[in-house]
């Protein structure tokens, strides 16, 4: 059961990884790419450019703390998931204890 949650958390971790530089360089280049066009034909050198980077920085950034959010949830849900298995494996253990100390009286 270990190694399923060790995977889990595996892909868990390697989807963030690709999923936050995605979401860097994807409005980096997107916007920025945007202002440098619009600086070319306002002839505004790097004003726009500037600007758009700073745009860039800020979507990023509410993109990255959205899927932080989700990705707490999920872990949050595979704690209590693990919590919730490993008490009731106690329970029955002590279900099976309870029985054989019931054959010997």
């Amino acid at each position: 059961m270990k190694n399923n949650y060790k995977s889990d958390a595996k892909k868990l971790a390697l989807s963030f990884v690709a999923y936050s530089s995605a979401s860097i360089f994807g409005p980096l280049i997107v916007i920025s790419g945007i202002g440098w066009f619009l600086d070319r034909l306002f002839k505004t050198s790097p004003v726009i450019l500037i600007v758009s980077v700073f745009i860039a920085f800020i979507v990023t950034n509410v993109l990255l703390f959205k899927k932080l959010k989700k990705v707490n949830q999920l872990i949050d849900q595979y704690k209590n998931k693990a919590i919730k298995e490993r008490v009731e494996k106690i329970e029955d253990n002590k279900d099976i204890k309870e029985t054989k100390d019931n054959k010997f009286d």
